[in-house]
């Protein structure tokens, strides 16, 4: 009987704990959302004195880049039309994904939306939401919806897939005639401009091979990385690492977070010098790996720059119902002989 009791007592005991987590897990979902409430309900108020108010929305928002392409389109806001730029979930303590800031912005009734394209369905799903509401879309860096956003604020694919080449050239010299060329593609990516990177790479590389008269057999593969799944994406890069420990490599990482990726799993698997990595944007791990010499260079743009074109984007849009689909930006090379000035930045 004594027993049985005991049994009774944890019984009950493991009820009214999954009752009480229950409970937890209800009050955090409300807060959450309530957060998200106020925050769509203050910033709106704010933005009431303005002629405009953009939403600018991106998955990774504490980096230099991201940082500077705020400053440059809060800056146009405010000396051209008038607009209010405001950085979507920036300020919650909990960190809301891409698609619950879209939600929060087209709940908003926001005036324009500049998206960095995450090449989520559901993602798009909300750019359409937002279309049929009226609010004009700009992707910026990485594109997607293009049936359904205004314009494009980014780098030229082909020229951007021109600039690794020059690069992956100048490191062919120093390396063995069997290294290994990998560019790191997005396995869920929509966007057709990674294939024309692609093509110019390749086309630049066999061009300089044509031109130097050498006879040089250029080994090119894609890699197909699931950035939206970080563990595998993890895993996918670690595999680089130990296949072939004796053959060296040439890794094009087509973002900052395969870049840091790629940066920790060298460092983890001892290939520091054996696996040469040519980077994607820049933050401040990025750019460090660039100064201890374990990433070669890092291809960026002006961020400034960047969020200017896309308030003026949204802006003509809303003035004259047109914009060009496609706005360019210029790029940057970031290696050891100019990295201190960008890691001087992050002491501002």
């Amino acid at each position: 009987m004594k027993k049985k009791k005991i049994k009774i007592s944890w019984a009950a005991a493991a009820v009214c704990f999954l009752l009480l987590l229950f409970g937890v897990t209800l009050y955090s979902l409300a807060a959450f959302r309530e957060s998200i409430r106020l925050a769509s309900h203050q910033d709106f108020a704010q933005a009431e004195s303005y002629g405009a108010y953009y939403a600018l929305i991106s998955e990774n928002d504490d980096t230099l880049l991201w940082n500077s392409i705020y400053r440059g389109a809060k800056k146009e806001g405010m000396e051209n039309g008038g607009a209010h730029v405001e950085f979507f979930g920036g300020r919650l303590s909990l960190e809301p994904t891409v698609q619950e800031k879209l939600r929060m912005a087209v709940d908003a009734g926001v005036d324009g939306i500049i998206l960095n394209w995450d090449g989520d369905a559901g993602t798009e799903e909300l750019v359409q939401e937002a279309a049929k509401e009226g609010i004009p879309v700009v992707t910026v860096l990485d594109d997607g919806a293009t049936d359904v956003r205004q314009c494009f604020v980014g780098v030229n694919s082909y020229h951007l897939g021109q600039e690794y080449a020059g690069r992956i050239w100048k490191l062919l010299q120093d390396m063995e005639e069997n290294c290994q060329i990998q560019v790191l593609l997005n396995s869920g990516d929509t966007d057709p401009g990674k294939n024309t990177l692609f093509l110019g790479l390749r086309d630049t590389l066999e061009e300089l091979a044509g031109k130097e008269g050498k006879e040089r057999e250029l080994r090119l593969d894609t890699i197909a990385v699931d950035r939206n799944d970080a563990f595998q994406a993890e895993e996918a890069i670690r595999r680089l690492m130990v296949e072939d420990p004796e053959e060296q490599k040439i890794l094009v990482c087509l973002s900052e977070a395969d870049t840091r990726r790629a940066y920790e799993a060298v460092i983890d698997h001892n290939r520091v010098g054996e696996v040469r990595i040519l980077g994607y944007y820049e933050s401040r791990q990025v750019l460090e790996g660039i100064e201890k010499d374990i990433i070669d260079s890092t291809i960026t743009v002006d961020g400034e720059q960047v969020g200017r074109l896309c308030v003026q984007a949204l802006t003509e849009y809303r003035n004259n119902g047109h914009v060009n689909a496609y706005l360019p930006v210029d790029v940057y090379l970031i290696d050891q002989s100019n990295v201190s000035d960008y890691l001087e930045q992050y002491e501002e």
